[in-house]
């Protein structure tokens, strides 16, 4: 017959159990993950948590061991950092460049993403994409718009102009 695993909550685990379930940007994975130690110190036994839950049993002991293990508590259940590539843009890279725009948009200066990528490339030696660097910088709050390559939109043509006016005259 398997373990049978309990986990009692003091009043204060508890209450730090519900302040993290109320967190607005809790991951999905890491708030399933304490409703089971909510159903195990409710009393239910591993296989009951796994039915209600929609999990497979031996994900539900994986968890309830990791949370009674050392006193690992709430951070056991937190998902472990993935695995991949590390970012080329850190923060200090993206600071500067925060910097930098800033330092521009005071001065009159606009930059276009082409230039703000040759500005990562000869202040930092990154070569990052056009499209990646534009999608960190939405993320970070910034906006921009396409720039005027021409002033022509606001210059006027006065005889144009006037047979226009002749035109619109004549049809009222």
């Amino acid at each position: 017959m398997p373990k049978k695993l309990r986990i009692e909550l003091s009043q204060d685990q508890r209450q730090e159990l519900n302040r993290l379930a109320l967190l607005p940007n809790l991951a999905p994975r890491f708030r399933l993950r304490l409703e089971m130690i909510r159903l195990s110190d409710l009393g239910l036994s591993v296989a009951q948590i796994a039915a209600a839950l929609q999990a497979h049993h031996q994900t539900v002991g994986k968890f309830l061991n990791a949370f009674l293990a050392a006193g690992a508590g709430f951070e056991a259940l937190q998902d472990k950092p993935h695995p991949g590539v590390k970012p080329k843009l850190l923060a200090t890279h993206l600071a500067e460049l925060e910097t930098e725009l800033d330092r521009a948009a005071a001065g009159q200066r606009t930059y276009t993403m082409p230039q703000l990528v040759e500005w990562l490339q000869t202040n930092y030696g990154l070569k990052v994409s056009q499209g990646h660097l534009s999608r960190v910088l939405r993320q970070r709050g910034f906006s921009w718009k396409r720039t005027k390559t021409s002033l022509q939109h606001k210059k006027t043509d006065p005889q144009l102009q006037a047979a226009k006016q002749a035109d619109l005259e004549t049809l009222t």
